[in-house]
Formats: structure tokens, sequence, C-alpha cells
């Protein structure tokens, strides 16, 4: 879906401070009229600034982009999204990144219109979008555009009066710039104004995976219990445990490498929201990034439930024992990361008791010095698959 993109853009200053929006230019009204006459034309020539980054998704073509640079980034939460969308009732909530030297957050809330999803995403640095008000800010945004556009009518006002529904959103983009700058401007903050997250109690990891330049290198799913959550193809021999961490990791493996190349930017986090089906409230499911092994080429990839923090414990326990394996370049021989596998094995299945850690990585570290110099005959000797599934085709 294409549209020419001839419209008026607003320009917004910011004054020193960046914590006052002032409007400078409209596009003109017609008087004794209810709704502006909007006359597109090719004669302007402004840049539309805003404080942070916004945008509109509909069934995976980009119907709103608040400059043509946030548009990369855009692309890079549909493929997060095309991930999201395996899991039941599955809805992409929230993608962390590092762009420029500077944490970001891009924030989505997903609707469903007759079956398709739409999407409403903002983006910017953790700077401007303060962590605390993320949820708010993301809410203000969905509860402007619904208020002004009926959600029914989004997609036919964009095809209909694309140069009417552009202004409209930029409208909507500052009066959420004001908002933000509201916040940077309160000294302290309302606890009755944020939007917290839940905290779990526990954490759980359901799988990790080793990649670089998208390319799965080793992968491991711990259990059944993330299985249940996917909308399973059937395939005839083949276990659906095997089809979901096949599918899993050439989806993040691709998702990685493409914000790489495309956007620029490394992402760090993706936050998946689905329904619980016992308690039928709306449950996390995370997938966290590490770069790590030689020039940061390699992406340790770890799909959890709970807190990232102990995710964050976990990683510098294990990451000495991967960064043997990962300090050269990657040369395309998947089988000089055999002893990935025995690695990803040896890691301790109960990752809820996070006070066994030490003991485990103990062991492991142990039983690995085995590995350390490996039959090179042995080792070069490519292993038949058996995992029945090189011949599957997955529609990522």
């Amino acid at each position: 879906m294409v549209k020419s993109k001839n419209y008026y853009l607003l320009r917004v200053n910011l004054n020193a401070s960046a914590k006052v929006v002032i409007m400078e230019d409209k596009p003109p009204e017609t008087p004794n009229a209810e709704e502006p006459v909007f006359e597109p034309t090719d004669s302007i020539n402004t840049v539309d600034v805003h404080l942070v980054n916004y945008g509109i998704i509909f069934d995976q073509d980009i119907i709103f982009s608040s400059s043509p640079a946030f548009e990369s980034m855009l692309q890079v939460v549909n493929y997060a999204n095309s991930f999201a969308m395996n899991i039941q009732d599955g809805r992409l909530c929230k993608i962390k990144h590092e762009l420029d030297g500077k944490m970001h957050t891009t924030l989505i809330q997903t609707r469903i219109v007759n079956d398709q999803s739409l999407m409403y995403v903002i983006s910017g640095s953790d700077d401007q979008l303060l962590p605390n008000f993320q949820q708010q800010i993301i809410n203000n945004y969905t509860k402007e555009i619904e208020n002004t556009i009926s959600i029914k009518r989004i997609e036919k006002l964009y095809e209909d009066k694309l140069d009417e529904f552009t202004i409209k959103m930029h409208r909507i983009a500052d009066k959420i710039d004001q908002g933000i700058s509201l916040i940077h401007d309160m000294e302290e903050s309302d606890d009755a104004f944020l939007v917290k997250e839940k905290e779990y109690a526990l954490t759980r990891i359901h799988y990790i995976g080793l990649s670089t330049g998208g390319v799965p290198v080793r992968n491991m799913l711990y259990g059944k219990e993330l299985v249940s959550l996917f909308k399973v193809p059937s395939h005839e021999n083949v276990p659906p445990e095997e089809i979901v961490r096949s599918l899993i990791s050439a989806q993040f493996s691709a998702i990685i490498n493409s914000s790489l190349i495309k956007a620029n930017t490394r992402i760090s986090e993706i936050t998946i929201l689905f329904t619980h089906i016992e308690s039928m409230e709306p449950t996390q499911l995370k997938i966290a990034f590490f770069p790590l092994g030689y020039q940061s080429q390699y992406t340790l990839e770890i799909c959890y439930q709970g807190k990232r923090d102990d995710i964050e414990g976990f990683k510098i326990g294990c990451m000495p024992m991967f960064e043997r394996y990962v300090h050269i370049p990657f040369k395309g021989n998947l089988h000089e990361f055999e002893l990935v596998s025995d690695l990803l094995n040896k890691l301790p299945r109960n990752f809820d008791l996070f006070d066994q850690m030490a003991e485990n990585f103990e062991d492991g570290e142990d039983n690995n010095q085995d590995h350390e110099a490996p039959d090179a005959e042995e080792n070069n000797k490519p292993k038949k698959d058996e995992s029945g599934i090189g011949d599957l085709k997955l529609n990522f």
C-alpha cells in the first residue's frame, strides 16, 4: 500500500530546555467550514520535528510515520510482531534497543480490527520517554487517536483522505509531545499517574539460542510450557517442540539481524503480551538479546518470563562459558559449534532457584574442561540431522 505523501508539515520548535513546544505553522482553514480544507502542495519543503517518533501500522503497512527516518524502525516492529502473532492472542508490547550509544524504547499498543492488527507506535530515548511514564504515554497516544478518528475509519481515512489523515496524526503527536514535556517539568512524580508493570516472583527461562549474522548457530528449548502458547502447525513425524524451536531460532536471528542492518540499532529486549489461560489475565513473555564474542558479532537469545535482573545475573554467570566458543569470527561452518549444544545441555534446568546457580555453574565448568581440546578429526565430522526438520518449511 503506497501513497503519495504531499501534505503540509507542522513545524515544531523547542526552546533551549527542550520542554516548551510551540506551534508555528498551520495549514490554512476555510471560514465558516466545519472542517479545515487541506490543500497539499509540492512547494512545502520543511522537516517535521517531534520530541519522539510516532507511527501507525495497519496489517503490516506503515500508514503513518512522523519522520521518514523512523520508517526503518517501524519495519523492525513489523518483524517482531510477526513473531508475536505465532503466540495465542500474542501482541507486541515493547522493544528496547540501543541507538547512537543511548538506550531507546519503542512502545506498541496493538488493536485487532476485522482480524487485522493495528499498532500504535511511539519510540524515543529513555531520556525522552522516562521509563516510569512509558505505559501512560502510549495509553494517552492511543486515546488521542481513537478520540479523533474512529478505529474503524482509520484505514478508510488514510486511503481516501491521506493529507487530512496525516495532519490529524501530526497534531496528535504534537499534543503527546506537550504531555511528555510536562512530565519532564514535574519535580516529583505522582505515583497515582504511573502505570507499573506487574512484578513476577519467579523467573523461568524457556529457550536459549546463539546466532550470528541472521544464522541460528545452536539453541535449546527447555520444557514444553512454551510450546503450549504457540499456534503450532501440524507436521508429520515432527514433534511440536521441534517446530517451535526451529521457528523461534529462525525468527529471533532474523529480527536481531534486520534491526542491525535496516535500522542501525541493536535490540536488547522484546516484550510480548498474551492471555494466561488459567487466570485469563495479561501475561508477559520476554526475549533478551545479549551481544557477545568476536567484535560482538554473536547474539545470545533468552526467551523467559519474570525479572530482567535475574536474566542479567544468569547471563553474567554463563557468559565465560560461551565466550570460549565465540572468540573468533563466524566462518559459516556450524559444525564448529557442536560443543555449544553440550553447554546448553549442561546448564541448570531449574531456573527458578537462582540461589543454586553458582553451584550449578561450577559443575558446568568442570564438565566442560574435557571439551577444551576436542579431537579435530572427530569434531569436523558432519553429524546426521536427526531432528526431522531439515525440509520443514516455516512461514516467517
